[in-house]
């Protein structure tokens, strides 16, 4: 009858608090969606590291992830399988692990069935061989002590999530020892010395990495630094004044390849007037009495609110260049 082991994750970090049961074969963790366990953080490869469980052992392996994987406070050497025992502690980014394992008994394995004739012939031939014997009690001496009884095993504690720490622990980057470079000199340099002096050139890489992994953010105009909307600007070779907000140049950005597309349409000088003023004009171009090549704009808002010069610009470089048009205000 063998020793078999289950295998408990208690995970807890940003939003999440949760315990995790591991079953036998392979379990990949990530922010990737599609992996076993969904760890979505910046900080977390897509595929950041695996876990390979047997019913009597738990292996860790690091599959190359870019800021790194640590068991009880050390970073793990990537594509390296680590065996984990009970109470170890595993961090990937902001997430913290704990490691819970509990001892039951296997199934014994039954015997097979023997046959009727079989069986009476093994039970004649095992009397034959034994006879039994009785047994006679034997008293107990007046002074003897009384029998000692093992006490009961106490079975394990359970396992409970680690409560949040106090003090957060930095990411990578920005942690005083080294998260990654360590991994990649021999064991002899490992030393604390060594693993401060690398973490300064993590200090300046390892930001430099995560503007270049999440580049995309800087090209929508909805999630972009708003330092850095100056930049998409010029590829529609526009200029914000100040009396634009930020509203409503994200706004703007999302919306120019479809606006420039249509320049000169009425609707692209109705949205475009829209986005600055806040409220939907009205283009008139139809009316009898107008000269012909003329349209009215009339905008429900006083004039005294905005900036009529500003209105004007923005017409005149959006009408059709033969075209006039009388400017009128909500009074």
């Amino acid at each position: 009858m063998g020793e078999e082991f289950i295998f408990q994750w208690a995970i807890t970090g940003p939003e999440v608090s949760k315990m995790v049961t591991l079953t036998a074969g392979v379990t990949v963790m990530g922010r990737q969606p599609g992996v076993d366990i969904l760890l979505e953080h910046p900080l977390v490869s897509r595929r950041h590291a695996q876990v390979t469980t047997t019913p009597t052992t738990c292996e860790l392996t690091d599959l190359g992830s870019s800021n790194g994987t640590r068991l009880n406070g050390r970073p793990l050497p990537a594509n390296t399988p680590t065996y984990l025992h009970h109470n170890d502690v595993v961090e990937m980014g902001p997430f913290k692990i704990v490691m819970g394992v509990t001892a039951v008994q296997a199934e014994p394995e039954l015997e097979p069935e023997l046959e009727p004739e079989l069986e009476l012939e093994l039970e004649e031939e095992l009397k034959e061989e034994e006879e039994p014997k009785p047994v006679m009690p034997t008293p107990a001496h007046p002074s003897a002590p009384p029998p000692i009884t093992p006490p009961p095993i106490a079975p394990p504690p359970p396992i409970t999530p680690p409560p949040p720490s106090l003090t957060p622990i930095p990411p990578p980057g920005l942690a005083m020892h080294s998260t990654r470079l360590l991994n990649y000199l021999p064991g002899i340099y490992h030393t604390d010395l060594m693993s401060r002096f690398l973490a300064l050139f993590e200090s300046i890489l390892i930001p430099i990495e995560w503007n270049i992994d999440n580049f995309d953010l800087y090209l929508d105009p909805q999630t972009s630094p708003v330092g850095f909307l100056p930049w998409l600007c010029n590829w529609f070779d526009v200029v914000f004044d100040d009396t634009w907000n930020e509203r409503q140049r994200r706004q703007f950005l999302s919306e120019a390849a479809e606006l420039y597309g249509r320049r000169g349409t009425q609707w692209a000088m109705t949205r475009l007037l829209e986005i600055y003023t806040g409220q939907t004009p009205q283009i008139d171009d139809k009316t009898e009495k107008l000269d012909p090549f003329t349209f009215i704009v009339n905008i429900p808002v006083r004039e005294k609110e905005l900036n009529r010069s500003l209105i004007e610009h923005i017409i005149d470089n959006n009408k059709p260049a033969h075209t006039t048009y009388k400017l009128r205000f909500k009074q």
